[in-house]
């Protein structure tokens, strides 16, 4: 109940909360109904627009989220007194981006605790504040357009930092008569057949960039969306049409292609999200280790 409770709070809806929560819609209502009574306050304002926590429910969410962690902290500190550490570190991540300085910083820790599992989770940025809070994952990497405002988690419990970013670009052959050119207009995607990621991927940056274009009065020509990276710049190398994407996504450009920047997108970001009151060790070397890395990221798109 406890924990259904911190889902409402943080995503404030409660279709979405019953989904995650793995729980139908009214059972989850009579969950927060009977904790109401059995508090004797209200947590929740609803009405036919909105639901929003009462005063009283933002200092129960507060509350319960550091019980619910120190229970977590007590279950890893007993474990390791009595030599049975927890070595695994649940990651939650999108993986249609080739996120930077994640891939280092995963070899790095392998070394330092060489009996380290990593288990990945395909979580998107919104949703990681509540899977760290329910202990789901331990480590959020999520990727977001705009910077971690965008998607950051709304918990005191959950740290988040904005750890790379890039710049929009299209991937296209260096025959095409923009390959000589520095940086393109946003309307360019009007213009040429554009091989773009599913919206599946990632809806809040698909559907951020769609906005955007929207707000420039700009129609973008999309031809194809594609769910792996690697087939869309293999579709845009056999000529179907050129590749929206970023670093994270474009890396390094095929032989005989080129990536030119593209103006008037907000640019794609990395965050890093986990939980404040983190403790074992293994995770918190590798928090460090990806910190470490991003201070060296230099994304070349960024100086096209």
């Amino acid at each position: 109940m406890y924990q259904n409770f911190l889902i409402l709070s943080q995503q404030l809806h409660f279709g979405r909360a019953a989904e995650l929560a793995s729980i139908t819609q009214p059972a989850l209502s009579q969950q927060i109904a009977r904790l109401e009574d059995n508090l004797g306050v209200k947590l929740f304002i609803r009405d036919q627009r909105q639901l929003a926590l009462t005063p009283a429910g933002i200092v129960f969410r507060d509350g319960i989220a550091k019980i619910i962690s120190n229970l977590d902290q007590l279950a890893q500190r007993t474990a390791a007194a009595g030599g049975e550490e927890n070595m695994a570190i649940a990651i939650g991540i999108t993986e249609y981006a080739s996120l930077p300085v994640l891939a280092g910083a995963m070899s790095q820790l392998q070394h330092a605790y060489p009996s380290a599992r990593l288990q990945r989770q395909e979580i998107l940025n919104q949703l990681q504040g509540t899977a760290l809070l329910r202990a789901q994952i331990d480590v959020g990497v999520g990727v977001v357009l705009g910077g971690p405002d965008a998607g950051a988690p709304s918990s005191p419990e959950v740290s988040s930092r904005l750890v790379a970013a890039s710049p929009w670009a299209l991937l296209l052959p260096e025959t095409h008569r923009w390959a000589g050119m520095q940086q393109l207009p946003l309307s360019s995607l009007a213009e040429e057949n554009i091989i773009v990621f599913a919206r599946e991927v990632n809806p809040p940056v698909y559907d951020g960039l769609v906005e955007a274009c929207r707000m420039a009065g700009v129609t973008p020509n999309f031809v194809f969306a594609a769910t792996q990276s690697l087939f869309g710049i293999q579709l845009a190398k056999d000529g179907m049409g050129l590749m929206l994407g970023t670093s994270f996504v474009l890396g390094a450009p095929p032989a005989g292609m080129r990536a030119v920047r593209l103006e008037g997108l907000p640019p794609l970001a990395m965050v890093l999200n986990w939980r404040s009151d983190e403790c074992r060790p293994v995770v918190k070397v590798f928090l460090e280790l990806l910190l470490a890395s991003a201070s060296r990221y230099d994304d070349p798109q960024a100086t096209m």
